[in-house]
């Protein structure tokens, strides 16, 4: 399986149902060209991908009913990025090599955009062909994933901490919260949209919680060792900013031991927990995670 075909192609599913579910001459024109111009920048579109992959691996095979919910976690993550990017946060002005939403369209209309994309997303979302429990549940999962107890719950702390915080808690806690529980909802919606079996749905969880901090490691690593050119944003600013990181923490080359072993677990929990099921798939994404370089 060569990796990079598979994500391409499965990134031109997501994005044929993205355009469907956006489309461009939709009301007002302003926004809905900023919240285009945002969510058709580019992308790896990994979080709905891990949606599609784990509902086939544990036995899915209607992805045309469950593209909503796989649209409705990049209008989220895609949302998660405008805001991040903004002078109030981060102050990123390039993002997937073209400059950020707010440098585009000013800090307003920015705001606006990413407030119209979480909401669209809900929106979507219910239009998941699943069971009402069904639907109940994943929208009790996204809900938590995005909160204070998800994303934004990580982003505080990210925000109040530095890099003089010599707390290992509190760099797990900003690590697992601001993007792990979001990778790892998109594991288990996959799960619960397949009507997997409950312990299967918890080996999805704790495969997802891994690669979620697998995920924010390697973005760490990244910041540090790469170039604006590959990532398409500016990198070294973990550092100016005095970031809480794997790498200011641990060390380049303890961070990236860390990530592999992180790797390993997860290889392990495939086999122990989901050994009746096909997880090649899903675990050349676990690989691509870990060894990405961008």
């Amino acid at each position: 399986m060569d990796i990079e075909d598979f994500l391409a192609c499965q990134k031109k599913i997501i994005d044929k149902a993205l355009n469907e579910f956006l489309p461009e001459d939709s009301s007002p024109e302003i926004i809905v060209k900023a919240m285009r111009y945002s969510i058709f920048a580019g992308g790896k579109r990994l979080r709905p991908i891990l949606i599609l992959s784990t509902y086939r691996t544990t036995g899915g095979t209607k992805i045309e009913s469950i593209l909503p919910a796989a649209c409705a976690v990049e209008m989220i993550h895609t949302y998660s990025l405008i805001h991040d990017d903004l002078p109030a946060m981060d102050n990123d002005d390039f993002r997937r090599g073209r400059p950020t939403c707010h440098k585009a369209f000013g800090e307003s209309i920015s705001i606006l955009a990413g407030d119209a994309l979480f909401a669209k997303a809900f929106e979507i979302l219910q239009k998941t062909r699943t069971s009402p429990e069904n639907l109940v549940l994943i929208n009790k999962t996204l809900s938590e994933a995005v909160g204070i107890d998800g994303i934004i719950g990580g982003q505080v702390m990210d925000i109040v901490s530095d890099s003089d915080s010599q707390d290992e808690q509190l760099l797990k806690y900003i690590h697992t919260h601001k993007t792990g529980k979001f990778i790892s909802a998109c594991m288990v919606i996959g799960a619960i949209l397949a009507k997997a079996y409950k312990d299967e749905i918890k080996a999805c969880k704790q495969i997802g919680d891994i690669l979620g901090l697998a995920f924010q490691i390697v973005d760490d690593i990244l910041d540090v060792k790469s170039s604006k050119e590959t990532l398409g944003k500016t990198t070294g600013k973990d550092e100016i900013q005095k970031k809480l990181t794997y790498p200011s923490f641990y060390g380049l080359e303890n961070s990236i031991h860390k990530a592999q072993q992180l790797l390993s677990k997860s290889k392990k929990i495939f086999k122990e927990k989901l050994k009746f099921r096909d997880t090649e798939e899903l675990e050349h994404i676990a690989e691509f995670i870990v060894n990405r370089i961008y």
